[in-house]
C-alpha cells in the first residue's frame, strides 16, 4: 500500500470528494434552525478558516516523518500503547464517519424514490460495492474521482446558475442584527459538514511530492468550503431562513424549483440526486480506505479479509439508529469526535514532536 503514488492535483481533488458529502443536503436546514437569522454563511466561513488551520497542524505533523504513514507517526511520537489508542480511535472515527454518511444516503434515497424497501437492502450492495472499490488499491479510487469529479462540479455550478432568478438579497438582511451569537451558535452544528480536512494525514504519505501537500490540502479543503458557502448562501437567499428550516431536505426543494422553457429537463433534481448518489459513494470509499489502512497497519495484513470484513461492523453501525433523529445526533457525535481526533490530537503530536525534537530520518533533508 505505501508505494502507491498519487499527484498533487489527484490529492486536490480526494481531499475535495472527501468534505463535500453528505452534510450538503441538510446543512442549510441545521444552520437555519440554530440561528434563525439570515446570518448563516459566517459560522460557516469562520468553521472553514478553522479547517484549513486543522489542515496546517495536520501537514506540518506529517512533514515531520516522510515516509511515515499517519498510524506509523502515533506510535513514534506516543510509544506503542498509546499510540494504538490513537490509531484505535482514528479507526473508529472512521467508522462511524462511513455509518453515517452511509445511512443518511439510505434515508435519502429511501424517503424519495423506494418507499417500500427496506433500509437495509440499499445499505447492502452499496457496502459491497464500496468494499470492492478500496480492495483494488488507492490509485483505482483516485482514477474514480478523477472520473466523476468534473461532473458533479458541473451539476453543482449548474444547479446555483438556474436559481439565479429565484436569488432575493433581502433574504440575507439584515446582516449582524443579534451579533455574534447566532454565528457562534451555529459553530455547534456544523463540525461534521467541516470534516475532511483529516484525508491529508493519509494523503500526504501517499503523494508523488509530499512538499505539496499543505498546498493540495489548502485548494482542495477550499473548494469543498466554498461549495458548502456557496450552497447555503443561495439557499437561505432564494428561500427564506423561515422556509429552509421548515425542510428536512432543502437542497433537494432547490434543485426541484428549477423550470426549463418548454419542459427540457424539469426534473433536473434527478440528475442532481444520481450524481450527489455517486459522491457519496465516493466519499465513503475514501474514509473506508483510512479504515482499511489502519486495520492493516495494526494487523500487519492486507487480504480480501480485511477489505469485506469491516464492512460487517459499517453495516451494523449504520443500523443502530432507529431513525431519522437518532441519525442526525449519531453525525453530531461523530462532528466533535473528530475534531479532537482530526485537529486536537494532531496538534497535540506535533507539540510533543516539537519539545522532544522526534522527527524522521530523513525530515531535514525533505523539508529543506
Amino acid at each position: 500500500m505505501k508505494h502507491e503514488k498519487i499527484s498533487t492535483l489527484q490529492t486536490v481533488f480526494t481531499v475535495t470528494s472527501t468534505v463535500y458529502a453528505v452534510g450538503i443536503v441538510s446543512l442549510p436546514r441545521t444552520i437555519a434552525e440554530k440561528t434563525q437569522t439570515p446570518d448563516v454563511w459566517q459560522g460557516l466561513f469562520l468553521s472553514s478558516l478553522l479547517g484549513l488551520v486543522a489542515v496546517f497542524i495536520n501537514v506540518s505533523l506529517c512533514r515531520r516523518f516522510p515516509g511515515k504513514t499517519f498510524y506509523e507517526i502515533n506510535t513514534r511520537i506516543a510509544g506503542n500503547f498509546i499510540g494504538h489508542i490513537i490509531n484505535i480511535s482514528f479507526i473508529l472515527y472512521c467508522l462511524f464517519i462511513c455509518s453515517h454518511v452511509v445511512r443518511m444516503m439510505a434515508e435519502f434515497i429511501k424517503a424519495l424514490a423506494l418507499e417500500r424497501t427496506p433500509v437495509s437492502a440499499i445499505l447492502i450492495p452499496f457496502l459491497l460495492l464500496v468494499g470492492y472499490l478500496t480492495s483494488g488499491g488507492l490509485h483505482v479510487m483516485v482514477r474514480l474521482v478523477e472520473l466523476f469529479f468534473p461532473l458533479t462540479f458541473i451539476v453543482f455550478i449548474l444547479l446555483i446558475v438556474l436559481n439565479i432568478n429565484h436569488f432575493d438579497p433581502d433574504n440575507l438582511l439584515p446582516v449582524f442584527h443579534k451579533g455574534w451569537q447566532p454565528i457562534f451558535q451555529s459553530l455547534k452544528v456544523v463540525p461534521f459538514s467541516t470534516l475532511g480536512f483529516e484525508s491529508i494525514l493519509i494523503l500526504t504519505n501517499f503523494m508523488v511530492h509530499p512538499q505539496q501537500a499543505w498546498k493540495a490540502g489548502a485548494i482542495g479543503y477550499s473548494i469543498a468550503m466554498g461549495l458548502y458557502l456557496l450552497m447555503v448562501t443561495m439557499v437561505i437567499a432564494c428561500m427564506s431562513v423561515e422556509e429552509v428550516s421548515r425542510l428536512q431536505w432543502p437542497v433537494l426543494s432547490f434543485a426541484q424549483q428549477i423550470e426549463f422553457p418548454g419542459a427540457f429537463l424539469e426534473r433536473f433534481e434527478l440528475l442532481f440526486i444520481v450524481l450527489w448518489t455517486i459522491k457519496i459513494y465516493m466519499t465513503t470509499a475514501n474514509y473506508y480506505f483510512y479504515l482499511v489502512a489502519g486495520i492493516s497497519h495494526l494487523t500487519q495484513k492486507r487480504n480480501k479479509y480485511v477489505h469485506y470484513l469491516p464492512l460487517v461492523f459499517l453495516f451494523a453501525a449504520a443500523m443502530y439508529p432507529k431513525n431519522l433523529v437518532e441519525t442526525d445526533r449519531m453525525g453530531n457525535f461523530a462532528g466533535y469526535f473528530g475534531v479532537i481526533i482530526c485537529a486536537l490530537m494532531p496538534l497535540l503530536l506535533l507539540i510533543i514532536s516539537l519539545i522532544l525534537q522526534r522527527k524522521g530520518n530523513s525530515a531535514k533533508h525533505s523539508q529543506g
